[in-house]
C-alpha cells in the first residue's frame, strides 16, 4: 500500500507540472502573436556601404536598435500598430519614416538610404609653423633637405646640459670644437668653414682667424644648430668644409623665467693647491678690471719723453723722471699658489611677448651666462727655436 500511494502521488505531480508548462507556453504564444518586428538595412547614399552603428528609434517609445557591421538592424516584440521610425548617425542627415505598420506575428522590412550631412561655412585657413626645437621636427627638415646636413635642437641642449653653442655643437656628427670656441667641420680648418646666425654670416672677433667664437652664444637663446656639409646654390660660395647655421628662439608666447647652474671637476686642477695665481683686483672673477692694469696716466701724456738709462745716469733731472715713470707701474709682480675650486657656470634667461594691439605685439628675450674654469699642468716643456746659420753661403 505504501509503494502504490507514493507512485500515484509522483504521477499526479508530474501531470501537474506538464499542465503548467503547457499553459505558460500557450500564454506566451498568445502574447507574441500580438507583436511583430521591424527589420531592414541602412546604407550610405553615395558609396552604398553599410552605415555601421546607425541608431533606429521608434518615435514616442523607448524601443530601438543599432545597425550592425553589415548595416542591418532588428527591433523585436513591437506591439501591432502604426509608428514613425527615426534614423540618425553622426555625419549623416537625420531621417524619419512615417506610417510604418507593424502586423502581429510578421516582420516589417524598412530599408533606408542616408545622405551625408554637409554644411556650407566660411573659408577656414589653418596655419602652423614647423617645430624646429625638437628632434622629430629637425629630422623631417633633414629628410626634405637637398643638402647633406646634421642638426641638434634645444631639446637635446637641455638633456646634455650644454651652456653655450660651443658645448652644444660638439654633439653634431662631423663637427669638432678647438680651443673651446672654434668649430671645425669634417676635420678641416676654420678657413674652410662658415658660421651663420639665422642665415646671416657672423664675423670673427679674432683678426687672425675666420671662425666665429661659438662660446659667446648661450644655449638659452638658441632653438637649433644645423650643420650643412654639402654646397647648394642658395648658400654662399666662400666655404668648402661646411656651414654651421645657428637658429635663435622666437619670442615666447607667455612669460618665461629660467635659471640653471652646473659644476664640473678637473682631475688635474680642482682642489689642487699648486695652481698659479697672483694678487689681482676684486672684479677679476667677473672679467672687469678696476684700472690696476691700465697704462699709468703719467705715461699717456703725449708731450712727455722717457729718458733711457744711459741718459739718466749722468743727469739728475732725467734720473728722477725715469724713476717716476718706473714707479707709476703696478708693483705686484710675484706669483702665488692657490687652491682651485670647482669649475662652475650659471645661466639666466627671461622673455615674454606682450600684446600692444589687435595685430601688434612687443616681445623681448634676454639671457645672461657666467662660467669660470680652471686648468693645470705640471712638468710642462717649452720648445724654443733659434735661427742658426743665417747669412752663410753654401
Amino acid at each position: 500500500m505504501y509503494y502504490n500511494t507514493k507512485q500515484n502521488f509522483g504521477g499526479s505531480y508530474l501531470r501537474y507540472l506538464i499542465h503548467t508548462i503547457l499553459i505558460i507556453l500557450i500564454s506566451t504564444a498568445a502574447i507574441f502573436a500580438q507583436t511583430g518586428k521591424i527589420t531592414g538595412k541602412i546604407v550610405d547614399a553615395e558609396t552604398g556601404e553599410a552605415v555601421i552603428g546607425c541608431n533606429v528609434l521608434i518615435d514616442g517609445t523607448t524601443m530601438g536598435a543599432a545597425a550592425g557591421i553589415e548595416g542591418t538592424y532588428s527591433i523585436k516584440n513591437v506591439p501591432a500598430g502604426t509608428y514613425d521610425l527615426v534614423f540618425s548617425s553622426v555625419g549623416y542627415t537625420k531621417k524619419t519614416v512615417t506610417d510604418v505598420k507593424v502586423i502581429s506575428g510578421s516582420a516589417t522590412k524598412i530599408d533606408i538610404i542616408l545622405p551625408i550631412e554637409s554644411f556650407e561655412t566660411d573659408e577656414v585657413v589653418i596655419t602652423a609653423e614647423a617645430a624646429k626645437n625638437t628632434e622629430a621636427g629637425l629630422l623631417i627638415s633633414r629628410q626634405k633637405s637637398n643638402a647633406v646636413s646634421d642638426a641638434i635642437s634645444s631639446e637635446q641642449f637641455s638633456r646634455s646640459g650644454a651652456g653655450n653653442a660651443a658645448d652644444a655643437v660638439k654633439q653634431v656628427v662631423g663637427a669638432s670644437v678647438v680651443d673651446g670656441k672654434y668649430v671645425f667641420v669634417r676635420g678641416l680648418g676654420d678657413r674652410y668653414s662658415s658660421t651663420q646666425l639665422n642665415g646671416a654670416e657672423l664675423p670673427s672677433s679674432d683678426p687672425n682667424r675666420k671662425a666665429f667664437h661659438m662660446d659667446l652664444l648661450p644655449t638659452n637663446l638658441l632653438e637649433n644648430i644645423v650643420t650643412i656639409k654639402t654646397f647648394t646654390p642658395d648658400k654662399p660660395g666662400s666655404f668648402s668644409g661646411g656651414i654651421v647655421d645657428i637658429g635663435t628662439k622666437n619670442f615666447p608666447k607667455e612669460f618665461t623665467l629660467k635659471f640653471s647652474t652646473s659644476s664640473s671637476v678637473n682631475s688635474f686642477a680642482t682642489f689642487n693647491e699648486n695652481n698659479i695665481s697672483y694678487e689681482g683686483v676684486e672684479g677679476d672673477f667677473l672679467g672687469f678690471d678696476t684700472g690696476l692694469r691700465d697704462i699709468p696716466s703719467f705715461l699717456t701724456d703725449p708731450d712727455i719723453e722717457i729718458p733711457i738709462e744711459q741718459q739718466a745716469r749722468f743727469d739728475e733731472e732725467l734720473a728722477l723722471k725715469l724713476d717716476k715713470a718706473s714707479k707709476s707701474f703696478n708693483n705686484v709682480m710675484d706669483l702665488q699658489r692657490k687652491t682651485a675650486p670647482l669649475n662652475r657656470s650659471f645661466s639666466f634667461s627671461i622673455g615674454e611677448d606682450l600684446s600692444t594691439g589687435e595685430e601688434s605685439s612687443f616681445g623681448y628675450l634676454g639671457s645672461l651666462t657666467y662660467s669660470r674654469n680652471f686648468s693645470f699642468y705640471d712638468d710642462g716643456k717649452i720648445g724654443r727655436y733659434i735661427l742658426t746659420g743665417a747669412g752663410k753661403k753654401s
